[in-house]
C-alpha cells in the first residue's frame, strides 16, 4: 500500500487526513504539556507555554498578514482577525465583535482543543494567564504599533464561560508592562456571526483551510517537543515523551484507530493502521505484507516530530505505537529498526500466535 498522491487527494480522503492529524497531534500537545506538570510542576509549565507562544508568534504572524489577507486595517482589527481567523483554521471555535476600529474583542470557546475532555479540569488559572498574556500583548510590537494592548476579561480556567479579551489602541505609547492587563467584565458585546469577518473563498477554498488546520496541529507537537528539549535538555525530554505516548496509546488507540477507517486487529490491519496515522502528517509510508502472520510498514521521514538524529527521541516516539499494539492484539509484537544511511524507519509487526503480556 503506498501512500496516498496529494495531488490527486480528494476533500473525503483530505478530510479523513485532517481528522487524524488533528486528533493525534492535538493529544501529543496536550498529552506532553499535561505530563510537564506531572513531572516538573506548575511553574515549568508555564514556563514551556511561555517559550512556545513566543516562538510560535515569531514564526507565525507577521507572514500570515499577508496569507489571511488582513494588512491594511487598524492594528487592533488586524490584531483581533488574526487571531480570529488563525485559531478558527486550527479548529477553535472563535468569536469576534468590532466595538470601534480601535477596540476589538474576541472570544475563545470551550471545549479547549489542547486540553480535550476532563484534562481541561487539571489545567491551572496561571496557565492560560501565561498563555493569553505572551502572545497578544506583543502584537503592536509586530505591528508598529506601540499603541495597542490586550485586556483580559474572562477566562475559563477561573469559572468563565470562554476566554475573552479585547484589542485596545490607546492615544498614547504603551510600556511593555502597560500591553497588558486583566480587567473582569461580567457583560460584554453579544457575537453576531452575520457581521463576522470571512475569509476570501477564492484565496481559502475548503481545501487550504483543511490543510491549514493540520499544518497547526503538526507546528504545535514540533514546537512544544523543541522547548521540552531546550528547557529540560534532551535526556529528560525524551522521558517525558515516552511516558506521554505511552499513556496516550492506553487512553486514545481505540478513537484513533476508529478515525483510519481499517478494519481487523491483525499483524496487516494494524501495519495499514499505523501507516494512516503516519500518512496523515505528510509522510509516504508503505506497508508491505511480508509473510501471513507479519507485515510491515516504513516510511522516510517522520513528521511532525523534531531531533530525527537522536536515536531517544524516535524511539521516545516509538512508544505510542508500540503501546498501542498491546492494546489492541496481545499476540502481536512491534518492532522497530532505524536505516541511519537511508533515514527510513521500519516498523515489522509479527503475530506470534500466543499471549505476550
Amino acid at each position: 500500500m503506498e501512500s496516498r498522491n496529494p495531488m490527486s487527494e480528494d476533500i473525503d480522503a483530505l478530510k479523513r487526513r485532517v481528522d487524524i492529524s488533528t486528533a493525534f497531534g492535538w493529544s501529543v500537545v496536550s498529552g506532553l504539556t499535561a505530563i510537564v506538570l506531572r513531572e516538573k510542576g506548575e511553574t515549568a509549565l508555564n514556563d514551556v507555554w511561555r517559550a512556545l507562544m513566543t516562538a510560535e508568534q515569531s514564526h507565525r504572524f507577521v507572514d500570515a498578514l499577508e496569507k489571511l489577507g488582513i494588512r491594511g486595517g487598524t492594528p487592533a482589527v488586524t490584531a483581533a482577525k488574526y487571531h480570529y481567523f488563525s485559531n478558527s483554521i486550527g479548529g477553535i471555535d472563535m468569536q469576534y465583535i468590532e466595538e470601534s476600529p480601535k477596540k476589538v474583542w474576541i472570544r475563545y470557546l470551550p471545549p479547549w482543543g489542547t486540553y480535550p475532555g476532563i484534562s481541561a479540569l487539571t489545567v491551572p488559572p496561571s496557565v492560560r494567564r501565561t498563555i493569553l498574556s505572551t502572545w497578544h500583548p506583543r502584537n503592536g510590537e509586530f505591528l508598529g504599533c506601540p499603541r495597542l494592548g490586550w485586556v483580559a476579561t474572562k477566562f475559563v480556567a477561573e469559572g468563565h464561560q470562554y476566554d475573552e479579551g479585547y484589542f485596545m489602541e490607546y492615544d498614547h505609547d504603551l510600556t511593555p508592562q502597560e500591553r497588558f492587563r486583566v480587567e473582569h467584565v461580567e457583560r460584554t458585546p453579544e457575537f453576531d456571526a452575520a457581521k463576522a469577518p470571512k475569509l476570501d473563498p477564492a484565496v481559502w477554498p475548503e481545501q487550504r483551510v483543511l490543510k491549514g488546520s493540520a499544518n497547526y496541529a503538526s507546528d504545535y507537537v514540533k514546537h512544544v517537543i523543541e522547548v521540552m528539549v531546550r528547557q529540560f535538555g534532551m535526556h529528560s525530554a525524551c522521558h517525558m515523551v515516552a511516558t506521554a505516548m505511552k499513556l496516550l496509546a492506553v487512553q486514545f488507540t481505540p478513537s484513533l484507530k476508529a478515525l483510519t477507517k481499517v478494519q481487523g486487529n491483525g499483524a496487516l490491519a494494524l501495519a495499514q493502521t499505523y501507516a494512516a496515522v503516519m500518512g496523515a502528517f505528510k509522510n509516504a509510508p508503505r506497508v508491505q505484507e511480508t509473510e501471513p502472520d507479519s507485515a510491515e510498514v516504513s516510511f522516510d521521514t517522520f513528521e511532525p516530530f523534531p531531533f530525527l538524529t537522536s536515536s531517544s527521541m524516535r524511539a521516545a516516539v516509538f512508544a505510542f505505537f508500540e503501546m498501542s499494539v498491546r492494546t489492541l492484539n496481545g499476540h502481536v509484537r512491534i518492532e522497530r529498526a532505524f536505516d541511519e544511511k537511508a533515514s527510513t524507519e521500519r516498523w515489522t509487526l509479527t503475530d506470534t500466535h500466543r499471549w505476550l503480556w
